[in-house]
């Protein structure tokens, strides 16, 4: 009889789920990763019981490039997890969100990208001592499941600068993408939207639409003050745009040293444009 009652409770521990999102935890020790769906085109939200069983998660070794060095872990790719989960037909891009707000959005065709990923769900020492703590070498611990990008990058890459994961989220990415322009719809000028998606939305939200980690360009004007946006300014000015996104200037804001100034220039205009729309 106890050991019945000890099955059970092991079966009820495996899947955890809730309308809108489903939650993966194979054992009371593991940490669980939340799947939010939508929107996704052709399909509502939907209970789904998944569980991640022992035999599906893979140990490999895997390079991360939030540290450069080699990690033993366990764990799935990203497209093993999707298969697991039964993504439904309409999703072709994921979301990951973070506890401070960041959000990486990932088109599935691309190929490249998608292939690098690999969710940790346990992470091993030397002498193949699994826990669910991943330590990213002189930065910080994070708790599993961790989002490790395994492509080695010569410069600069999103997936630098991630902490600890809260969410995967299943979209249409058309659909995601008019969900995050909603407060920009005012603005007849479009020329910023597409630097804004490829270099900022990951960190700062529109309207309080998408990301949380930086200041929202719709009501916060620091990013983009009357400051000519390729000036060279001293210690007693606001910094300019190409200052912030070049690393001339101190804070935590990524360095993006591909931008161009013409996309720098571009982007300052198209955010005065949205902060006047939206505060009229």
């Amino acid at each position: 009889m106890r050991l019945a009652v000890l099955a059970a409770m092991r079966m009820l521990t495996t899947a955890v789920v809730l309308l809108g999102f489903v939650s993966f935890a194979e054992a009371a020790q593991d940490a669980p990763v939340q799947i939010e769906l939508g929107p996704i085109k052709g399909s509502a939200n939907a209970k789904k019981t998944v569980s991640l069983d022992q035999d599906v998660k893979r140990q490999v070794s895997v390079y991360d490039v939030q540290d450069g060095r080699d990690h033993n872990v366990r764990g799935v790719s990203l497209l093993e997890l999707l298969a697991k989960i039964k993504a439904p037909k309409g999703v072709d891009a994921v979301v990951f969100n973070f506890t401070d707000g960041m959000q990486i959005p990932l088109k599935l065709s691309d190929k490249a990208e998608v292939d690098a990923l690999f969710i940790a769900f346990e992470h091993g020492d030397v002498l193949n001592k699994f826990g669910t703590t991943y330590p990213v070498h002189n930065k910080f611990d994070l708790p599993c499941p961790k989002v490790v990008f395994s492509q080695k990058v010569a410069t600069y890459s999103v997936w630098l600068y991630p902490t600890e994961l809260t969410s995967i989220r299943l979209v249409t990415w058309k659909s995601y993408e008019a969900f995050l322009a909603q407060p920009t719809r005012r603005v007849t000028d479009r020329s910023g939207w597409a630097l804004y998606l490829k270099h900022c939305q990951s960190c700062h939200g529109i309207g309080k639409q998408g990301a949380q980690r930086g200041p929202d360009f719709l009501s916060n004007m620091d990013a983009y003050r009357r400051v000519p946006p390729l000036a060279v300014t001293d210690q007693s000015q606001h910094p300019s745009l190409h200052e912030k996104v070049k690393g001339f200037t101190d804070g935590t804001m990524p360095v993006l040293t591909h931008l161009t100034n013409a996309e720098v220039a571009t982007l300052w205009r198209w955010l005065h444009a949205i902060h006047a729309s939206g505060t009229k």
